[in-house]
């Protein structure tokens, strides 16, 4: 069976601190590009020029957008190591906010661009981390296209693992440094049906709910298969592809 969770995504959660690892060598004064932001603060807003990568450092930040009725869609969780604020175009598309007391280094897009063409290492770490941000996109709008609420928390909680849990007393724990509200609006789900799923997960011992924010993977292969959804069924048909006689 296929696993949502490949050794990969494992690999790739390991590697997520290299590139701050790799800017704190090559620049002497790394620290002051560093800023703290209390919670819910903006880092940079939608329509705001793009002038600026961001690299996390510490905490958690989120990527919204809101739409012209007031409704809110959460698009990422950014944890230390990664990069965002990545569009290609003259401003952002997304608003960047905390979670909580947080870190972000500020990366100018000029000065990227010249480390890139002149550092072969800083090339492939920052490609990396674009890479994995365009993957974990991906999976997340397969998710949301084709899930159930149940296969969109199951893969919402092996997600995390993979990127930041830790392992105490045979289980997996993950601390949920988001509030509910802040899954619902990523899994295109309300927050009773969060609530409820949450709930089923620990009666079918899948999850033990230490506290409210507390959670620890009991039965990681089950939650796993669960996230996987369709991705071991075979396809019923492909357009151009003949059926075998």
């Amino acid at each position: 069976m296929t696993c949502l969770v490949r050794t990969a995504d494992i690999e790739n959660a390991a590697r997520a601190a290299i590139m701050g690892e790799l800017l704190a060598s090559r620049l002497p004064h790394f620290e002051n590009m560093i800023l703290t932001f209390e919670n819910g603060r903006e880092v940079v807003g939608e329509g705001d020029e793009a002038e600026n990568f961001f690299l996390v450092a510490q905490g958690l930040f989120r990527a919204v957008k809101f739409t012209r009725d007031g409704r809110r869609q959460v698009f990422a969780f950014y944890v230390p190591g990664d990069v965002c604020g990545l569009e290609p175009d003259a401003t952002h598309k997304m608003t960047i906010e905390s979670i909580g007391r947080s870190a972000m280094a500020t990366l100018p897009r000029r000065l990227c661009r010249q480390w890139m063409n002149a550092d072969p290492q800083f090339n492939a770490s920052f490609f990396d981390a674009a890479t994995r941000a365009l993957t974990l996109s991906v999976d997340h709008m397969t998710m949301i296209g084709r899930s159930s609420a149940e296969e969109r928390l199951a893969w919402f909680l092996v997600m995390l693992s993979a990127r930041s849990a830790r392992f105490e007393r045979g289980a997996q724990a993950i601390e949920l440094e988001m509030q509910r509200q802040d899954i619902a609006d990523y899994l295109g789900l309300t927050i009773e049906t969060i609530s409820r799923t949450f709930t089923q997960f620990k009666d079918r011992g899948l999850i033990r709910l230490a506290t409210t924010r507390r959670i620890e993977i009991l039965r990681p292969a089950a939650l796993q298969a669960l996230a996987a959804a369709d991705r071991d069924a075979t396809p019923k048909y492909r357009p151009g592809v003949r059926a075998a006689a």
